[in-house]
């Protein structure tokens, strides 16, 4: 089995692919006329130090500097990293392209686990990021005019950049109460629109954060993380009540459906065993209450499972559910061939 380790600089086998990613190169330059069309090529593999997509920003940011620069040069990156959105967008230039392959998400649920599996397809995904910047025109256009300062986009963009390093990336994990999956990109936006018509500049500029402005979208994130955590509390609370109580009602209603068209008889059996099972977490509290054995905790939960009980919502353990439901059908089938056999 292949060590994915290996792949990495300083090992054999990456110092195998670079040299022949350099006589690729060398071939193709004096075979494709294609290749020897181009302008430059360039080789940056695992002996220099650094991150692709780093090393393709550092090179963009030195094409600027030339007074040769055509501001309408087109860029195009080819990976599926994430990051490489946010870095197209804090280059502010305006032709840029990413191309990715297709990814699938299946999920699937197996012995209780649930799996998540991401495969790629034979089809590929273009990222304008000209259109994603007219995006946040439409998104911030509504601040304009009600600003301190002027109103400006490509600050706008490099604020937006700052405040999703929250979220987290490949190099910092994301804070506790922000989590992508549970919409926080959105709030986010949301706060920062909030806090920016009080500020009297932007929060970046020019790669520099001003950290008093910055604490301002930091309070109001703290204020954020109670309620977020108040939510996923309630969330927990309410899927652990959903797996340890089981409805009595859900497999019973069926069987009394056409109660209106044939009578009164299955909806007074159905009354009945209702009515048994209320009595009998009446005497179970009761009876709890009388021992005083300091079960403090499963008498919590009878009597919220009876209170239940008392707005109608008949919830019993599974076991005794399946015995009231067997003894109900059994009870309904001989009223249903009684009345049958009077026919």
């Amino acid at each position: 089995m292949f060590d994915t380790n290996a792949i990495s600089p300083g090992t054999e086998f990456m110092v195998n692919l670079c040299n022949q990613l350099h006589f690729f190169l060398k071939y193709k330059l004096n075979t494709d006329p294609l290749y020897q069309n181009l302008r430059e090529c360039i080789i940056s593999d695992g002996h220099v130090p650094g991150e692709g997509e780093h090393k393709m920003l550092d090179y963009i940011r030195k094409e600027r500097t030339k007074p040769t620069y055509d501001p309408n040069t087109r860029h195009c990156f080819y990976g599926a990293d994430a990051d490489l959105i946010m870095l197209s967008l804090l280059t502010h230039e305006p032709h840029f392209t990413i191309i990715r392959e297709e990814h699938v998400v299946k999920k699937q649920q197996a012995g209780g686990v649930q799996r998540v599996e991401l495969s790629m397809t034979n089809q590929f995904q273009l990222i304008h990021i000209s259109l994603l910047r007219e995006y946040f025109v439409l998104e911030y256009r509504e601040l304009a005019g009600k600003l301190r300062m002027r109103w400006d986009i490509e600050r706008i963009i490099d604020d937006f950049i700052f405040f999703c390093f929250f979220i987290g990336n490949d190099f910092l994990p994301n804070i506790s109460a922000l989590d992508i999956g549970e919409g926080s990109l959105d709030k986010l936006i949301d706060l920062y629109k909030l806090i920016l018509r009080n500020m009297d500049d932007y929060i970046t500029h020019q790669g520099v954060i001003n950290w008093q402005r910055a604490e301002q979208l930091i309070w109001v994130l703290g204020e954020h993380e109670d309620e977020v955590y108040r939510d996923r509390l309630d969330s927990a609370k309410s899927e652990r009540r959903q797996e340890r109580i089981v409805s009595v009602t859900q497999d019973i209603n069926p069987l009394v459906a056409s109660a209106s068209v044939r009578g009164n008889r299955d909806l007074q059996t159905f009354n009945f065993f209702k009515e048994k099972i209320y009595q009998k977490k009446v005497d179970k509290v009761a009876k709890l209450k009388a021992k005083g054995d300091g079960k403090k905790y499963k008498k919590f939960l009878i009597t919220k499972m009876f209170k239940e009980d008392a707005e109608h919502k008949v919830k019993i353990p599974k076991e005794i559910k399946n015995a009231l439901v067997e003894k109900f059908s059994a009870l309904h089938n001989k009223a249903t061939s009684n009345e049958e056999s009077k026919v």
